[in-house]
């Protein structure tokens, strides 16, 4: 499995977006559900809403009533863990879904994830073990 960064959310869904295409052909060679985090989610929610309106709210939605996007439930202390990885890698930034991600990452061993961010490269989880960032063009 791997898990899915905002970037690619968007640009499956925003047929405007740049990597428009080669997100939906990455998308379309994944196996099982893509999962992801609420704050991705929700980060994609907002940005979808200010490019394309409720239409693209709605085309996400889709992809999780269908269950090709599936959205982790966070753990109770997930805040607080995602807090520790933001002030750890604050010079890079790291944002709050991209922490979310990490905590994601630690809980479910998943050591995959799909992003367009570079930063990804260099975050470090709590045991100092590396994620491997898969890019669209290697999918």
């Amino acid at each position: 499995m791997i898990l899915c960064d905002t970037g690619p959310l968007i640009a499956i869904i925003n047929s405007n977006d740049p990597e428009h295409v080669r997100c939906l052909k990455a998308a379309s060679r994944l196996k099982g559900p893509l999962p992801t985090t609420e704050a991705c989610l929700t980060e994609a929610l907002y940005m979808l809403h200010r490019a394309t309106g409720w239409i693209g709210q709605e085309a996400l939605w889709r992809l999780v009533n269908a269950g090709t996007l599936q959205v982790l439930a966070p753990p109770s202390d997930g805040p607080l863990r995602a807090n520790s990885y933001m002030d750890r890698f604050r010079d890079l930034p790291c944002d709050y879904a991209d922490a979310t991600l990490l905590v994601a990452s630690q809980d479910t061993t998943i050591r995959k994830v799909l992003t367009l961010d570079g930063h990804f490269y260099a975050y470090r989880l709590i045991d100092g073990s590396l994620l491997d960032v898969v890019t669209i063009d290697l999918i």
